[in-house]
């Protein structure tokens, strides 16, 4: 055990709370909070998540933190998760680039050793400067992380494995969570080349034949918003949708996108956001369905064109 200086000047009363509870914890002065292996597994194992499971602009998987607490009340409603205190009411430690936190599980009176939890921003980085609102907003990541990993509700998700869903029949995925549709792969063999002629000395090497530009998706995402296929007033409206559906998707520029796989995240963030401006009456079903005609497009042109018959349906 490691003992911790005390000052000896002070009554123990008048001791800081949140040292005291530093040295409680390096010295292992608290009751451990058991979760029964047969509970772990039954919470591991819950198949009625799946409709809640969003992703992110980089495809990771992740139960947003209102379920985890409901699903944590369901199947251990005694619960709660708390975080060590650097002193009173100060959750976070660190230094700029690595402020991390510490949430626990406990039920008031046990609790669990403290996770270690770094602060990022939306892209996964170290965040350098701290706010109010980077620290909420990894206040409840991290405390879905501690959920996930004491009880097993979610867990899975971190190590990469499916979610049993029981939505594959009847309930539909939210749109922003479907995936691109899958190009399909040619099996027809290509007629031989012919051999290249000798390079001069000198020459730069010519391309590949069969090497594919990079993706432009600012370019792409600049074309649809200059068609303005939803119809707005201005140009000026069009772009403002495709920034804000960038955001939605938590990017701040196109030129982050890198595939056309990825952009039809994009598109079907603008007609998600527009069909909510316009208060458009349709089911997740049929919305599910539009989306997937558009994702399948593979040209901003004819983007637009399934994008203007998607605007023509407005009741």
């Amino acid at each position: 055990m490691i003992a911790l200086p005390v000052s000896h000047n002070l009554p123990f009363s008048m001791q800081d709370p949140a040292q005291q509870a530093m040295m409680d914890r390096y010295n292992g002065v608290f009751s451990p909070l058991e979760i029964s292996a047969e509970a772990f597994k039954a919470a591991y194992d819950t198949p009625d998540i799946g409709p809640h499971i969003e992703k992110d602009y980089k495809g990771l998987s992740y139960l947003s933190w209102p379920f985890a607490y409901r699903y944590l009340k369901e199947h251990f409603p005694t619960y709660f998760v708390a975080f060590e205190e650097k002193t009173i009411g100060e959750v976070v430690f660190g230094t700029p680039g690595a402020y991390y936190l510490r949430p626990y599980l406990t039920d008031g009176c046990r609790r669990t050793v403290a996770l270690i939890f770094p602060i990022m921003d939306r892209k996964h980085n170290s965040i350098k400067e701290l706010d109010g609102r980077a620290i909420s907003d990894n206040c409840q990541r991290a405390a879905v992380k501690a959920i996930a990993t004491f009880t097993g509700l979610g867990l899975r998700l971190y190590a990469g494995e499916d979610i049993p869903k029981e939505d594959e029949k009847g309930t539909p995925k939210l749109p922003l969570q479907q995936e691109a549709p899958k190009q399909t792969t040619r099996t027809s063999k290509a007629p031989a080349a012919a051999k290249p002629a000798p390079e001069a000395p000198g020459a730069a090497p010519a391309p590949a034949a069969d090497e594919a530009p990079p993706f432009d998706a600012k370019a792409s995402l600049t074309a649809i918003c200059k068609a303005n296929p939803f119809g707005y007033a201005d140009e000026k409206a069009s772009m403002a949708l495709g920034k804000a559906a960038l955001e939605t998707i938590g990017l701040s520029r196109a030129t982050e996108i890198k595939t056309w796989h990825q952009f039809g995240n994009v598109a079907a963030a603008m007609m998600t956001l527009w069909a909510k401006e316009e208060q458009m009456v349709i089911t997740k079903t049929e919305m599910t369905k539009e989306i997937d005609l558009v994702r399948a497009c593979d040209s901003a042109e004819t983007m637009v064109e399934a994008m203007k018959a998607f605007v023509a349906k407005k009741p």
